[in-house]
């Protein structure tokens, strides 16, 4: 700790009495010169990590689970049967509907050959009754006879029982759940021998190549924020350092309940490390400046009711300098008024002067 010190030495005087006399101590302190820059503010937000497509499987019939295939963690690829359900209700259904449509067909072909002997029926008749020798009732019964065998019913009785079938494979598929993207399964939450619920997630499955980050952002802060804009995304679980995210979409309508807006943020995640669910704080910047008198924010001390910086007189002492401020962020924070560029300011070691302390600068500045 940087500490202010004093000499004692003794001086003998001419009644030989000793007087102490104090000597001063410069007191060590680091320095930074305002600047000229950039600077913007950033507000944090926090947020859950979720995967940019993230789906929920859920079962379409209440059946008791028959085998699971996957478990939390596992990648798997579109298609890949995740859960099978029991199916021995739906196989007899399908046994039923593949012997209507058996005898669907049968009966169409039946049909068929009916149908072509009333046609030649029909075809003499129309002969005889041109000949004078069959009469016009005769000949009405041959033509609706054959009429009603090339109606369509027996192709209407195929096309049921093949409706019949689909609908009975329908329930039967709907007994293996599978898969709908590429992905990682995030959980499984049924068991052998459970009954699956059909309000209940059997499983979730994200691709997390590519996360998505979803915070609400006040009313104050919104305006300034901008799609593609880059983000800091901090998720603490994984590691100290921020990844690097960007500003998606911006919601257009604030929440009724709440008035702020939904931004969502892009996260890549190739490596993978990130998980979703996981916990997120979102650094976006919001208002921003160019090139304005800047100083590290160690710099800023507050002091009854004022702001204040210090800096070095030549006489190496220290100087308590009143401030206005603007925007700031983590390291740096803008000077509107009380200090020009170049002014030199106590970094370290400035919560230990006051008005008037020396100081002796040392190398090493603002980190």
């Amino acid at each position: 700790m940087l500490c202010l010190l004093f000499t004692v030495s003794l001086v003998v005087t001419g009644c030989g009495k000793e007087k102490e006399v104090v000597k001063e101590t410069e007191l060590s302190v680091r320095t930074a010169e305002a600047g000229i820059q950039d600077i913007a503010k950033n507000e944090s937000y926090a947020g859950t990590v979720r995967g940019k497509n993230e789906v929920y499987i859920m079962p379409k019939i209440a059946a008791r689970v028959t085998g699971i295939y996957v478990k939390a963690g596992d990648r798997v690829r579109a298609g890949q049967t995740l859960v099978t359900l029991d199916n021995s209700d739906f196989q007899a259904g399908i046994k039923q509907a593949e012997a209507a449509v058996t005898m669907a067909e049968a009966s169409k072909r039946a049909n068929d050959v009916a149908a072509e002997t009333a046609r030649s029926a029909y075809e003499r008749t129309q002969k005889l009754y041109e000949a004078g020798a069959a009469s016009a009732q005769q000949l009405e019964a041959a033509r609706s006879q054959y009429e009603s065998l090339v109606a369509g019913t027996a192709d209407a009785t195929i096309a049921q029982a093949q409706a019949g079938l689909q609908a009975a494979q329908s329930q039967l598929d709907k007994c293996t759940l599978t898969s709908p993207i590429d992905g990682v399964v995030g959980t499984v939450s049924l068991s052998l021998g459970d009954t699956a619920n059909v309000a209940s997630p059997a499983a979730i499955v994200t691709d997390v190549s590519e996360l998505e980050v979803q915070v609400m952002v006040s009313e104050s802060d919104v305006s300034f924020i901008k799609p593609e804009s880059p983000v800091d995304v901090l998720v603490k679980e994984v590691s100290d350092q921020s990844f690097k995210g960007v500003v998606k979409s911006i919601a257009s309508v604030a929440d009724p309940e709440k008035r702020n807006y939904l931004v969502k943020v892009s996260l890549p995640n190739q490596e993978g490390k990130i998980k979703s669910g996981m916990f997120a704080e979102v650094k976006i910047a919001t208002e921003s400046k160019s090139q304005v008198v800047c100083v590290p924010a160690s710099a800023v001390l507050p002091q009854n009711g004022r702001t204040i910086v210090y800096t070095v007189d030549k006489n190496k002492r220290a100087r308590s300098v009143e401030i206005q401020t603007g925007i700031k962020n983590d390291r740096y924070i803008e000077v509107t008024k009380g200090l020009k560029a170049g002014q030199t300011v106590i970094v370290k070691g400035n919560t230990l002067v006051n008005d008037g302390t020396l100081v002796r600068v040392v190398t090493g500045g603002a980190k």
